[in-house]
């Protein structure tokens, strides 16, 4: 059974378009699921690009909007790094071969 709720999906979405697709720490533009383009990239540039939705105080079920922090990929594994935390297998991997 999973902690998130059953509109993760959406509730995600909405957030990321609110920030306009940003990484709300360091300000990189990402890629939207279906836009034009994003066929062209590799899939280490797409995982790279990719937003996720950070809990600011690591607990997967408190989902109001204020607790969650639009980040790249990147930003989220630092926001993670160290901490043994609520990372589920595949949510942080990284592609990082040029």
């Amino acid at each position: 059974m999973s902690e998130y709720p059953d509109n993760w999906k959406e509730l995600t979405y909405q957030l990321k378009e609110k920030n306009n697709w940003k990484c709300s720490k360091c300000g990189i533009q990402c890629i939207k699921p279906g836009a034009q383009g994003n066929k062209q990239l590799t899939k280490s540039e797409r995982s790279k690009l990719t937003l996720q939705a950070h809990h600011s105080d690591y607990n997967v079920s408190n989902n109001r909007p204020e607790n969650l922090r639009i980040l790249c990929s990147a930003c989220h594994l630092g926001y993670h790094c160290g901490r043994r935390t609520n990372i589920h297998p595949n949510q942080l991997c990284l592609d990082l071969k040029l």
